[in-house]
């Protein structure tokens, strides 16, 4: 019975040590991940600010991954780099005022969510639209997926729909679809 305390001592130390080393590799993986999570935030908003808004297409090639994929395609544009290139050329045709304003960002070790606010006023065509010289502010959040520091898929959601009402004109129809009736 004399021994069964010192046991226990030693049983806790035991314990404690372990628990202090993996607290120890948790903070040094914890410290890696934050690393990462702050690398990949900047790089999203050097991406808005010199390719999105500053119309720098070579960014793409130097952030985006080969096998990068566009989950948020625009209407005649591919789902990768070359998409993305084309979507920035359009827009600053379009929009050659261009905006993107960073509200809120977030991440981990190899994904950013952007909550961000575009505008611009429409001076040149978009999508078979003729400009209208009026102005647009659309919300918009975005996630960003990153591999060994490139990107490799964006998800984005953006109000389309407010966007063409300030800017005064209609989406264009889906090819084979017919107008809606109004009645």
């Amino acid at each position: 019975m004399s021994g069964r305390p010192i046991l226990t001592a030693l049983a806790l130390v035991a314990m404690f040590q372990a628990g202090c080393q993996s607290a120890s590799q948790n903070t040094s993986t914890s410290t890696t991940a934050n690393a990462a999570a702050e690398t990949n935030k900047a790089a999203v908003r050097h991406f808005m600010d010199k390719a999105l808004a500053g119309g720098d297409t070579t960014i793409v090639d130097s952030m985006l991954a080969e096998n990068f994929v566009e989950h948020q395609v625009f209407p005649g544009n591919a789902p990768d780099r070359n998409g993305v290139k084309a979507f920035i050329v359009q827009w600053h045709a379009a929009f050659p005022d261009l905006k993107v304003d960073i509200h809120d960002m977030a991440a981990d070790s190899n994904e950013v969510w952007v909550y961000s606010t575009m505008s611009g006023t429409m001076t040149g065509p978009l999508m078979g639209m003729k400009p209208t010289g009026k102005s647009f502010q659309s919300e918009g959040f975005d996630l960003i997926r990153f591999e060994d520091g490139k990107v490799v898929e964006h998800w984005g959601a953006m109000d389309n729909g407010a966007m063409m009402e300030q800017l005064g004109v209609s989406m264009p129809a889906a090819p084979g679809s017919k107008p809606a009736k109004r009645g």
